[in-house]
């Protein structure tokens, strides 16, 4: 993107980003998390894998533009992202949808206007440690990356979280830094929606809904998931999504053996 757009980008979303900020100091900043249970984001809690989609219902994402966000070179906040969480044991084909949902919670109002975006990466955020999960605000975090970025997320590369150090609490051990390894993305419509920048895998139809399919080996993964409006400005507004995984187990090459081996033995016999 040009250097114009990128000023323009970094403008666009400071007043916005100071409001979040604002809002935010009172309750504390979210950090990434994946819940647990029946509604939780950790797919390997919800069901299991190949006996056909695993959904998970009644999630959101604040803003239309979280994931778009963190294809500039200023990166993105990932409080604006919405974490999935799942392990694989088994080499896999693995397909993930998001839909875009309308519903309601207790006095929030979720809506159905998203164009979902995700990044799949290989990793897992800091869970169960003392100095908490991590977020683009930590201390470690803001130091671990260049002071001109509104965050932490890059949805079309390598990144990293760090969480609380003794700076925060004199109890917790040294901050604890969590890598995520990019493997794919995949976003809802065009360049018209979710910008120019080079390795987007846009579906061609704006209409809500995505879908990514991806060949990965055994180990822990992470979907980032939010708004691939790249021009969006609506920095607190609620949208709802619903998102699936399918996963297909590849074959073993000792199993395609036996397969070929018995089928020779079959052809032998009808020879005879």
């Amino acid at each position: 993107m040009t250097t114009l757009n990128q000023t323009c980008r970094l403008g666009q979303h400071f007043a916005a980003s100071a409001a979040l900020l604002l809002a935010t100091v009172s309750s504390g900043p979210a950090h990434i998390s994946y819940g647990s249970g029946a509604t939780g984001r950790n797919f390997n809690d919800l069901g299991a894998f190949g006996n056909g989609p695993i959904t998970t219902t009644n999630q959101s994402v604040t803003s239309s533009y979280g994931w778009a966000d963190g294809t500039d070179a200023d990166w993105g906040d990932s409080h604006k992202l919405r974490a999935y969480r799942f392990t694989l044991t088994y080499d896999a084909t693995v397909s993930i949808s998001v839909q875009s949902v309308a519903y309601s919670a207790g006095v929030n109002n979720y809506s159905a206007g998203l164009l979902p975006g995700f990044s799949l990466v290989g990793g897992l955020a800091q869970i169960g440690l003392p100095g908490g999960a991590g977020y683009d605000f930590s201390t470690a975090s803001e130091a671990d990356r260049p002071n001109t970025t509104e965050g932490s997320f890059r949805a079309l590369d390598n990144w990293s979280l760090w969480n609380d150090g003794p700076d925060v609490n004199p109890a917790y051990p040294a901050a604890a830094q969590r890598f995520f390894t990019y493997m794919g993305n995949a976003a809802d419509g065009t360049a018209a929606n979710f910008g120019s920048a080079a390795g987007i895998n846009g579906d061609g139809n704006a209409d809500g809904f995505v879908t990514g399919t991806f060949n990965l080996t055994p180990g822990d993964y992470s979907i980032f998931v939010g708004g691939s409006n790249y021009a969006g400005t609506d920095a607190t507004a609620l949208y709802g999504i619903s998102t699936s995984l399918n996963v297909v187990p590849v074959p073993e090459p000792s199993g395609l053996g036996l397969t070929g081996l018995a089928m020779a033995g079959l052809i032998l016999r009808r020879r005879r």
